[in-house]
C-alpha cells in the first residue's frame, strides 16, 4: 500500500463502515487524474464525508475529469454492469447511455449556470444486463472550490429513484379510466352513494333504465325511490353502513314507481350492498351493484313446461336432449345424456364433465366438430359420432350426437341444441364384421409381404439383412445374418421369432439389443457402429443401418436393418493411427535427441573451462596474476552458460503438453513436501492416497502444476486463516455420463473447508481470465489451465462448492493399463543466518549455494548480512527490524519474491528491495514486482550486484529526504 493511501486510511473525512467506504478507502487514488486523497479540497473532503455517513443516494462528479464518487445509498440503484467499475472512473466513460441527457445539466452547474432540479425524470440506464427505464428525481448542486476554475470543483447530486411510483400511478391512472368504461358499459345496474344519508353520487345507464331515468344524482335515495323504504332497501343500506358488511339478495321482488304518479311495477332482482372504506377503515359510502331478473324468470318458467313436454316424446324414442347457453356457459343434459356419460340421473353438469367423458382418442375430433357448429363463418352441422368412458362406471359407450347452434343477428352463437342416441349395439355389430374383414386381410397381406421381402432382399450379399415388425418378431431375414446371429449368440433366428424372447437367457444382450431397435420401431432412421455380442464368444465390431418400414399407405409397420462387419476395417484403421503415433514419436524423438546432444556437447565445454579455471586457482594460489587470469576465463566460460541457459528458458515456453502413462499415487506422494512448502503453516493437509496404485496417462508436469494450482487456490481462499486441505485419491466408473465417455477413472479430489462460491462465482470458476482476487493476486487462468489440461487427455474437472461450507475440486482421468514411470520427491529447501559490520542487507533465497554467494559477495562488499531460506521467514527477520535493504529471489515456493516485496512495503514504504531471478522473462517479472523494485537476471557478478544495491540505497536515501 502507498505511504499516501496510508494516510488516507487515518484522515478524518475517510469514515464508514460500510462498501463504498472500504472502497473508496482501498481505491488506487495515486493512480487517478484525482490524486492522493491527502490533497484532495476540503470542500471535496466535506462531501465524501457526507456521502459516507447518509443512508439517501448521494453522487459526486468532481474536477474537469468529472470523477464519479458515490455512497451505499446511491450503490442499491447500480447493477453488476456498474458497481464497483464506476468508481473513480469520468462521468463520460461510466455513464456513455445518458451521457446525452446528463452531460448538458452538468456542464450546466460547472459553468456556474446554476442548480437543476428533475423531477420523476426519465433517465434509462444500463442495469443486469439491459437498458431499464428508470425514473429519478434529483438535482445537480455546485461543490464550491475556490483553487477551481469559476470557483466550482464539482456537482453533487441528491437523486431518489421514483420507478415504482411513476408506474403505479400510471397504473392506478389506467385502472380508473377501466372501471369507468367498464361502470359505464355494464349490463348489469350499478351507482355510487355517499355518506350516511345514502346520496346519489355516480350511476350507470342500466340503473338510471331502472329507475326510470328521473334525475337522481345529488339526492338521496328516500327522496329520489320513496317506494324504496317501506320495503326496506333503506333499512338494509343503513345496517351495511352502520356495521361495514356487505349485504347480497338474489330474487327479491321490487316494487319500483319509475316516474312520478306512474304506476307501479314489479320486478325481480338480484344485488348485492358493497360498503366504501377510506384510509382509516371508516365507511364512507356503499357500492350497489346488481341484474334485473324478471325476463330470464319468466323464460325460465316457460321453459320448463316446453322441456317437459319434450322430455316425454324423447323418452319414449330413447333420445336424449342437450342444450348448452352459449353466453352464460350452461349446459343442460337430460338424464337420457347422463345415462351414456355413465353418470347419475339429476347430477348437475358442465362443459367440462362433456369434454372430460370422451374417450381420448376421440375428443380432438369431437373438439373440433364443435368448434365448427359454434364459428358464425363456418356454421357447420354438428353431427359426429364418439366414445365416451362411464364416471361411475367406467364403461366404453358408442354415441351418436347431432345438433344445431343459433347465432343473433349480429352473427353471435347464443345457442347449441341437439339430440344424443346410444349407439353402442350397432357399434358392436360393425366391429365384429370389421374384425373378419380384418383377420382374412392379415393373413393374406403377411403372407404376400413375406414373400414380397424374401423376392426385395438378395439372398447372396454379404450384408446382414433383417426385418422386424413392430411386435419384436422377425418378418424377414437372409441367410447371412441369421449364421451370423447363430455364430455370436448360439441361437438361429426364424421368421416369426421375437427377437427379445430368443434372447432372454442373455439379458446383457437382449437389453442392448432392444434399446437399439426400439428406436427403429419408433421411427428412427440412424446408423450405428459398436460391439454387439456374447462376451464368451469373439468380440466383432458392426456398421448397423436401421430404417423404419412403412406399408402403402405410409403406417409404420416396423423396420428393418442393413448390417455390415468392420471389425478388419477398424482395426486397419487403428494399425494406421498406431504407426502414425509411432513415426510422430520417432520423429520427436530424434529432434529431442539432437537438441539434447548438442546442449550436452556445450554445457560439457562449458563445464570443462569453469572446472579447469578452478583447478589452475588452486594449483597456483601463490601466483596472483595466475590466479586472475584462470577466474577471467572460468567467468567467461560462466557468462557463456548464462546466455544458453537464457536460450533454453526461451524454448521451454513453446513447450506441447506430453502425455505419458505414470502412477498417481507415487507422484502425488512425491510431491507432498512441495505442496506442503508452497501452502505454508497455514493448511493443514490430509493425504488421503493410500491404497491400489493407480495409473493414468496425461503430462505429469502439468499434473503436479494442476495440484498446485488447486492447494494455492484453497489457501488463497482461507485469506491467512487456519484450514484444513484434503488431496483424496479413488477409482471412479462410469457408466452413464453425459461429459465422460464410459469407462473407469482415477478421481483426484482437493478439498478446503474456506467460505466457499456463490452460485453465480462458481458457474464461471473454470472461465479463462476469471478470477475473484485483487488486482495482482491472480490471472484467472488457474482454473481454466486445470480444466483444459484434464479435457485434452479424455477427462474433466468439476466443481462442488457452496457458500459457507468450503470447496471441492474433483479431476478425472481415463484409467492406463500399463504403467509405465513415477516421479522422485522433490527436495526440501534450507537456509541459514549471518550477521557481519557494515549496511545490513537481508537475503532470501530458496536455493541454499546462491544463498550463500549472495552473503559471502556481500561480507566481501563490507554489508552485514541476514539469512532466509523461503519468504515467511525472511519477513520475520525483517520485522525484528534493524535491516537496511532486502535482495530477494523472485521464484520460490509459497510466497514469491515479488509478494515478499509487496508486504515489505506496507511496513518499509522506502526500503530499497533488489530481485534476482534465473527466469528469462524479465517484463513480466517486472511487472509483478512493480516500478520501485530493481531486478538482475541471474547468473551475476559481484560488481553488478553491488552497483544494483548501491544505486538502490541511494534512491532510498533521496527518497528520505
Amino acid at each position: 500500500m502507498k505511504a499516501s493511501t496510508s494516510r488516507f486510511l487515518s484522515d478524518s473525512f475517510a469514515v464508514g463502515t460500510g462498501e463504498m467506504s472500504a472502497l473508496i478507502r482501498d481505491f488506487d487514488w495515486a493512480s487517478n487524474p484525482l490524486g492522493s486523497p491527502v490533497d484532495w479540497p476540503a470542500s471535496l473532503k466535506a462531501m465524501v464525508r457526507m456521502a459516507l455517513t447518509t443512508p439517501h443516494p448521494v453522487f459526486i462528479f468532481w474536477g474537469a475529469a468529472r470523477i464519479c464518487l458515490y455512497n451505499d445509498g446511491y450503490r442499491a440503484s447500480l447493477g453488476p454492469e456498474k458497481h464497483p467499475s464506476i468508481l473513480g472512473m469520468t462521468a463520460e466513460e461510466a455513464w456513455p447511455e445518458i451521457w446525452a441527457l446528463i452531460g448538458p445539466q452538468i456542464e450546466q452547474v460547472m459553468s456556474g449556470g446554476g442548480a437543476t432540479w428533475h423531477e420523476n425524470h426519465l433517465v434509462p440506464i444500463l442495469r443486469h444486463g439491459a437498458i431499464e427505464p428508470v425514473y429519478w428525481t434529483y438535482s445537480y448542486c455546485p461543490i464550491d472550490d475556490e483553487s477551481a476554475p469559476g470557483g466550482i470543483g464539482g456537482v453533487l447530486v441528491l437523486c431518489t429513484e421514483t420507478t415504482e411510483q411513476v408506474l403505479a400511478k400510471r397504473r392506478l391512472a389506467s385502472e380508473r379510466e377501466r372501471f369507468a368504461v367498464l361502470f359505464e358499459q355494464s349490463p348489469s345496474f350499478m351507482a355510487m352513494l355517499q355518506g350516511p344519508e345514502h346520496i346519489f353520487e355516480m350511476a350507470n345507464p342500466a340503473y338510471m333504465a331502472l329507475m326510470g331515468r328521473r334525475p337522481i344524482i345529488g339526492r338521496r335515495v328516500a327522496d329520489a325511490a320513496p317506494a324504496a323504504v317501506p320495503q326496506g332497501f333503506v333499512g338494509l343500506l343503513d345496517n351495511v353502513y352502520r356495521t361495514g358488511k356487505a349485504h347480497a339478495v338474489h330474487g327479491v321482488r321490487a316494487l319500483l314507481q319509475r316516474e312520478v304518479d306512474g304506476p307501479v311495477v314489479e320486478r325481480e332482482i338480484d344485488f348485492v350492498y358493497q360498503p366504501i372504506f377510506d384510509d382509516g377503515g371508516a365507511v364512507t359510502g356503499i357500492f350497489v351493484e346488481g341484474i334485473d331478473t324478471t325476463e330470464r324468470r319468466a323464460t325460465a318458467q316457460a321453459l320448463a313446461i316446453s322441456d317437459e313436454q319434450l322430455r316425454l316424446a324423447t323418452d319414449a324414442a330413447g333420445i336424449g336432449l342437450w342444450d348448452f347457453d352459449v353466453l352464460t356457459d350452461h349446459l343442460y343434459w337430460t338424464d337420457r345424456v347422463r345415462e351414456v356419460f355413465g353418470m347419475t340421473a339429476g347430477v348437475p353438469v358442465t362443459l367440462a364433465d362433456f369434454y372430460s367423458g370422451i374417450h381420448a382418442d376421440d375428443l380432438a375430433r369431437v373438439q373440433a366438430a364443435f368448434s365448427a357448429a359454434l364459428d358464425p363463418a363456418q356454421r357447420a352441422s354438428y353431427d359426429v359420432e364418439y366414445r365416451t368412458v362411464g364416471r361411475n362406471d367406467g364403461r366404453i359407450r358408442w354415441v351418436a350426437a347431432k345438433g344445431r347452434c343459433m347465432f343473433s343477428d349480429d352473427g353471435i352463437c347464443t345457442r347449441a341444441i341437439g339430440t344424443t342416441i346410444d349407439i353402442s349395439h350397432r357399434k358392436e355389430e360393425e366391429q365384429f364384421l370389421r374384425h373378419l374383414n380384418q383377420t382374412l386381410e392379415r393373413r393374406v397381406a403377411e403372407s404376400m409381404a413375406e414373400k414380397r421381402l424374401l423376392a426385395d432382399v438378395v439372398e447372396g450379399t454379404e450384408a446382414f439383412v433383417q426385418v422386424v415388425g413392430l411386435d419384436y418378431r422377425w418378418l424377414a431375414i437372409n441367410k447371412a445374418a441369421a449364421d451370423e446371429f447363430q455364430r455370436l449368440f448360439g441361437v438361429r433366428p426364424r421368421v416369426g421369432d421375437h427377437m427379445l424372447e430368443i434372447l432372454a437367457a442373455r439379458p446383457a444382450q437382449r437389453e442392448t439389443v432392444a434399446a437399439v431397435w426400439a428406436r427403429a420401431l419408433a421411427g428412427e432412421e440412424f446408423v450405428e457402429v459398436d460391439q454387439l455380442s456374447d462376451p464368451a464368444l469373439d468380440r466383432r465390431y458392426y456398421e448397423m443401418r436401421f430404417s423404419p418400414l412403412k406399408d402403402k399407405d405410409g403406417r409404420r409397420i416396423g423396420a428393418y436393418q442393413f448390417v455390415y462387419d468392420v471389425t478388419e476395417r477398424l482395426r486397419d484403421h487403428h494399425r494406421l493411427m498406431a504407426a502414425e503415433a509411432a513415426l510422430r514419436q520417432s520423429q520427436k524423438m530424434e529432434a529431442i535427441g539432437q537438441l539434447t546432444g548438442g546442449i550436452a556437447h556445450d554445457f560439457n565445454n562449458l563445464l570443462q573451462a569453469v572446472r579447469g579455471s578452478f583447478e589452475l586457482i588452486r594449483r597456483n594460489a601463490g601466483d596472483p596474476a595466475k590466479v586472475l587470469s584462470h577466474a577471467e576465463r572460468g567467468t567467461a566460460a560462466s557468462d557463456r552458460g548464462a546466455r544458453l541457459t537464457a536460450q533454453l528458458l526461451t524454448f521451454s515456453r513453446e513447450q506441447e503438453l506430453e502425455v505419458r502413462v505414470f502412477s498417481v499415487r507415487r507422484l502425488l506422494a512425491a510431491i507432498q513436501d512441495l505442496v506442503r512448502t508452497t501452502v505454508g503453516p497455514t493448511l493443514n493437509i490430509a493425504w488421503q492416497v493410500n491404497g491400489e496404485d493407480m495409473w493414468i496417462s496425461a503430462d505429469p508436469t502439468q499434473f503436479e502444476m494442476a495440484v498446485l494450482n488447486l492447494a494455492i487456490n484453497a489457501r488463497d481462499a482461507l485469506e491467512g486463516r487456519h484450514g484444513e486441505l484434503t488431496i483424496a485419491l479413488r477409482a471412479h466408473a462410469v457408466r452413464d455420463d453425459p461429459e465422460l465417455a464410459p469407462g473407469e477413472y482415477v478421481e483426484l479430489r482437493v478439498a478446503d473447508d474456506g467460505p466457499g462460491m456463490p452460485p453465480h462465482v462458481a458457474a464461471r470458476a473454470f472461465d479463462p481470465f476469471f478470477t475473484t482476487k485483487g488486482v495482482g493476486k491472480g490471472s484467472g487462468l488457474g482454473l481454466s489451465q486445470v480444466y483444459g489440461m484434464a479435457k485434452r487427455v479424455g477427462g474433466t474437472a468439476r466443481l462442488e462448492t457452496e457458500p459457507g461450507k468450503g470447496t471441492t475440486v474433483a479431476l478425472f482421468f481415463r484409467r492406463a493399463e500399463k504403467p509405465e514411470g513415477s516421479l522422485p520427491p522433490a527436495a526440501p529447501a534450507a537456509g541459514h543466518a549471518h550477521t557481519a559490520g557494515g549496511t545490513t542487507v537481508l537475503v532470501i533465497d530458496d536455493d541454499a549455494d546462491v544463498r550463500q554467494f549472495l552473503v559471502d559477495a556481500l561480507q566481501s562488499l563490507g554489508h552485514r548480512t541476514l539469512a532466509a531460506s523461503d519468504g515467511a521467514s525472511g519477513l520475520e527477520a525483517l520485522s525484528r527490524g534493524g535491516v537496511d535493504a532486502i535482495v530477494v529471489d523472485f521464484a520460490m515456493p509459497g510466497m514469491t519474491g515479488a509478494e515478499v516485496a509487496r508486504r515489505a512495503r506496507l511496513t518499509h514504504p522506502v526500503l530499497p528491495i533488489l530481485m534476482v531471478s534465473g527466469y528469462s522473462d524479465s517484463e513480466a517479472i517486472e511487472s509483478a514486482v512493480g516500478a520501485d523494485t530493481v531486478l538482475i537476471r541471474k547468473p551475476f557478478d559481484i560488481a553488478m550486484l553491488s552497483r544494483s544495491l548501491t544505486a538502490l540505497m541511494a534512491k532510498a536515501r533521496d527518497a528520505r529526504g
